[in-house]
C-alpha cells in the first residue's frame, strides 16, 4: 500500500474507547521512557536513543489508531532496544525479601512479598517497629500503635498535631512530635511524657544499642540527642540549617544527617566524619543509609524548573556515583533490608523503580503506583509516600 493511501485509511478509522486508548498509549510511552532512561545508557549506544525516540513516536501513531493496548505494548517491545524490561503494570512482587509500608491518600497499606496488598486503615503517617511486629501511626490528635492486620492495640490522644513516629529499635518506646514538643511513650501505651520542648519539625531517630537515646534537631538547626529516660544529654551540634532526616545506621555507629545543602555522617558521640555538598543549582531530597554499607542512597533534585532529579550513592569510601536520573521530581528511597535493591518512587512518572545495587542497570519499574494505592477515587490519584521496607521476619 502507498503512503498516500495509508494516510487516508488511517484517517477513516473508526477508533473503539479512544479515551480509553488513549491512556493505554500514555501509560506505554511512560513505561518505554523509564525502561530505557538515557542517564543508563553508555554514551556509545546513539542508536538505542534514536530508537527510544522513534519508538515513542511510533507509540503515540499506535494510540491514534488502535484501542489494542497489548499488541501495541508488544510492537513497542520489539521497536525498544533496551536492557531492562518494560514498566509493569501492577506490582506482583518485591525483589527483595521484606514488607513495605505505604502511606497514601487512602490510608495505609502493607505491601507483602508476594505483591498482595493489606489497607491498615485511614491515618496521616505511620513508621515500622522493630522486626515488623507493630505499626505506628498518626492520626488527627492521635498516636496508635497497630499490628500488621491493622486492629488497634492502644491510642494516645492529645490536643494540638501529632506527627513523625519513632519505634526505637527494642520496641519498648515510642517517640512523636505534638505541635513542637518532642514526646516519648512506652510501647503498652502508658507513660506518656514530654522530652524536648521546641524542637524542629524533623522525625527523630533512635540509636541502636543498651539504652534509650533519641536524637532529633532543635529550631536553631542543633542535632541533638538525650538518653530518653534520664533526661540526659549525649550530645549536640552546632546550629545550622535545620535537617529534613535523621537516620541511625542498625549498627548505632553512624548518623546520617541530611540537609537541602548536605549531606554529614556523624559517629555516636556527634562528631562529623564526613560529609558531602549538593552541586550548584541543586539540593538534596530524601535519602537513606543502606543496610550493611557505609554508603547513602541520596535523592538530588535541580532547583530550576523544568526540574531534573538524579539518584546518587556516595558514602566515606570512594566517589559518589549516579544510579538513575530522569525528569521530573523523585520521592522517597528506601533500601531493601539485605541491602541489594533500592526502591526509588518516581513521583512524576507515577512509578516506582527497583533498582539492583549489584548490577545498576538493571531496573524494575512499575507503573500507575496512584491509582494503585488510591484505587475507586472520583479524583486524580495522589501519588504514595514510602514508609519503610522492613525485615524479613515481619509479621
Amino acid at each position: 500500500m502507498r503512503e498516500a493511501r495509508l494516510r487516508e485509511a488511517l484517517l477513516d478509522v473508526r477508533v473503539a474507547d479512544a479515551a480509553g486508548a488513549e491512556e493505554r498509549g500514555r501509560r506505554l510511552v511512560q513505561a518505554a521512557y523509564a525502561a530505557a532512561p538515557p542517564a543508563l545508557r553508555p554514551r556509545r549506544r546513539t542508536g538505542t536513543r534514536r530508537g527510544l525516540q522513534a519508538a515513542l513516536a511510533a507509540g503515540l501513531l499506535a494510540v491514534a489508531i488502535s484501542p489494542a493496548g497489548a499488541a501495541v505494548r508488544d510492537w513497542v517491545d520489539d521497536a525498544v532496544d533496551s536492557g531492562n524490561p518494560p514498566a509493569r503494570p501492577a506490582l506482583t512482587s518485591l525483589p527483595a525479601p521484606g514488607e513495605l509500608l505505604v502511606d497514601s491518600a487512602r490510608g495505609q497499606w502493607i505491601v507483602h512479598e508476594d505483591g498482595s496488598k493489606r489497607l491498615l486503615g485511614a491515618y496521616a503517617q505511620s513508621t515500622w517497629s522493630a522486626r515488623g511486629l507493630f505499626v505506628a501511626a498518626t492520626g488527627r490528635g492521635q498516636l496508635l500503635a497497630l499490628d500488621p492486620q491493622g486492629e488497634v492495640r492502644w491510642t494516645v490522644t492529645r490536643s494540638g498535631s501529632v506527627t513523625d513516629p519513632a519505634w526505637s529499635p527494642d520496641r519498648y518506646r515510642v517517640a512523636y512530635l505534638n505541635s513542637g514538643t518532642l514526646r516519648v511513650v512506652a510501647a503498652d501505651g502508658t507513660s506518656d511524657r514530654a522530652l524536648e520542648p521546641r524542637v524542629a519539625r524533623v522525625t527523630p531517630s533512635w540509636r541502636p544499642g543498651p539504652h534509650h537515646v533519641i536524637t532529633f534537631a532543635d529550631r536553631r538547626g542543633s542535632v541533638r540527642a538525650v538518653d530518653a529516660d534520664s533526661g540526659a544529654p549525649v550530645f549536640a551540634t552546632d546550629p545550622g540549617p535545620v535537617p529534613t532526616r535523621l537516620a541511625w545506621a542498625e549498627d548505632g555507629r553512624r548518623l546520617l544527617v541530611v540537609e537541602p545543602s548536605r549531606l554529614r555522617i556523624l559517629d555516636r558521640g556527634g562528631e562529623e566524619i564526613w560529609s558531602m555538598a549538593a552541586p550548584a543549582g541543586r539540593e538534596f531530597g530524601e535519602a537513606a543509609l543502606v543496610p550493611g554499607t557505609d554508603r547513602v542512597a541520596a535523592v538530588v533534585a535541580s532547583q530550576a524548573e523544568p526540574s531534573r532529579s538524579e539518584l546518587l550513592l556516595a558514602g566515606p569510601r570512594g566517589p559518589a556515583s549516579r544510579l538513575f536520573s530522569g525528569p521530573g521530581r523523585f520521592g522517597g528511597v528506601e533500601p531493601s533490608p539485605d541491602g541489594r535493591w533500592l526502591l526509588l518512587a518516581w513521583q512524576s512518572a507515577d512509578q516506582w523503580l527497583f533498582l539492583d545495587l549489584g548490577n545498576p542497570q538493571r531496573v524494575v519499574a512499575v507503573s500507575g503506583i496512584s491509582a494503585d494505592f488510591d484505587p475507586g477515587t472520583t479524583s486524580p490519584p495522589t501519588f504514595p509516600a514510602l514508609a519503610g521496607w522492613c525485615c524479613p521476619a515481619a509479621g
